[in-house]
């Protein structure tokens, strides 16, 4: 889900007050939100029901907590001088001049130039790479392909000129009514990684003057799971 439209992918320069573009899917936003609902209703249940039950309120309690930190929480921001990526324990700063390459194979990698000697490898949890929503992106675009190209060839038969009409401008065989943003036909995925390569691209800030990476432990997120963790080792223990 981007809560923003594509940068552009003409020359020109990202403003650094721009709005960033928020990558977030909106399977993870459901799946954290519905671990929420079922880990109160858990806790709700089992720990102030007439019949207390330590284990199912503290797991009901880890599923809340997992449901916000792996589901709510994860996020990353496209700026115009830098990407943020918010993973469940992790939070990464890295500005578009120290990015080397962004991937979606198996998962979305991000790497960046030799930093200290070396390049470091990122990963962004809130950007999942489905085949399945590749497939349907390609059948989806050739679909709308093949209309584009058999009305194009209607509208150029009237005139005789099936051949000049149904060709675009630039050759490649695709109609002169075929107008639309290619990246909106691609997957979540690759959308994602078309418009980062944009924003670096377009990005005027030298290798020397860019911030260097940041890549930080979030306390706040890794404090309340390893206590809700605990909590259900020590009600399994028999500590309640």
């Amino acid at each position: 889900m981007r809560l923003k439209s594509p940068t552009s992918a003409d020359d020109a320069t990202a403003s650094p007050t721009e709005k960033p573009t928020s990558y977030r899917t909106v399977g993870s936003l459901a799946t954290g939100a519905l671990l929420v609902v079922f880990g109160a209703i858990f806790l709700l249940a089992f720990g102030l029901g007439s019949e207390k039950h330590p284990v199912g309120a503290m797991i009901g309690l880890l599923m809340m907590v997992a449901g916000v930190v792996g589901g709510i929480y994860p996020a990353a921001f496209s700026y115009g001088e830098h990407l943020l990526i918010r993973n469940p324990f992790r939070r990464i700063e890295i500005a578009w001049p120290r990015v080397d390459s962004v991937t979606a194979r198996l998962s979305t990698v991000v790497e960046t130039v030799p930093e200290d000697g070396k390049p470091h490898k990122f990963t962004i949890w809130a950007i999942p790479v489905s085949m399945h929503e590749r497939r349907k992106a390609d059948r989806a675009a050739n679909r709308k392909l093949r209309q584009a190209k058999s009305e194009a060839a209607k509208r150029a038969s009237g005139a005789g000129d099936v051949a000049g009409g149904a060709l675009g401008s630039a050759g490649y065989g695709r109609p002169r009514g075929f107008r639309e943003d290619p990246v909106d036909n691609l997957a979540f995925a690759d959308q994602a990684v078309a418009e980062m390569r944009d924003r670096k691209r377009i990005c005027s800030t030298s290798v020397e003057k860019a911030a260097a990476t940041k890549a930080t432990w979030t306390w706040y997120t890794l404090a309340p799971f390893g206590v809700a963790v605990a909590l259900v080792v020590a009600a399994i223990a028999g500590a309640f």
